[in-house]
């Protein structure tokens, strides 16, 4: 199986994050069809931004986009980890852990005093997966999130 990590993002890598966001987001945990409008739209914005402080890393699985994350710019000191999935298929075998480390060592590089990232709390594979990087869970809060009531869930990791 050759595995690619890549960071450029066409309209075809676009949909594929989309597609794969929303669907594994509603087959496993029920969320409506607003999570697909969530992700696209700052998506979209990122690319067409083409920031150099930004970045969005795929894992291409023979020619299919099947896990990614990005680091889009908050402030000049706080960049913002988003849309971190890896396939079922792959897990288990560090891809997340490489993504995660990939993209920590980039914002250090470009200057970022700090990550930010927000969550809910029933993703919970996810959120051992960013606490063993060194993320603490910084505020919580509940509400009603794409036909749910969920607790939306704010990390913060301190870049040294």
């Amino acid at each position: 199986m050759n595995r690619d990590f890549r960071s450029i993002v066409g309209a075809a890598d676009i949909e594929a994050i989309v597609w794969y966001h929303t669907e594994y987001y509603n087959r496993t945990y029920g969320f409506n069809h607003e999570f697909g409008e969530y992700v696209r739209k700052p998506l979209i914005e990122l690319v067409d931004r083409a920031s150099p402080r930004e970045r969005v890393w795929l894992i291409g699985v023979e020619g299919t986009v099947q896990g990614c994350v990005a680091l889009a710019e908050v402030s000049a000191e706080i960049g913002q980890l988003r849309w971190y999935y890896v396939d079922e298929s792959l897990r288990g075998h560090g891809l997340g852990g490489r993504l995660m480390k990939g993209l920590i060592e980039f914002a250090r590089e470009q200057g970022y005093s700090r990550i930010i990232l927000w969550t809910v709390s029933l993703l919970e594979e996810a959120r051992r997966m960013y606490e063993r990087h060194g993320f603490t869970l910084e505020e919580e809060f509940t509400h009603t999130l794409w036909g749910m009531e969920l607790t939306e869930q704010k990390y913060l990791l301190i870049l040294k």
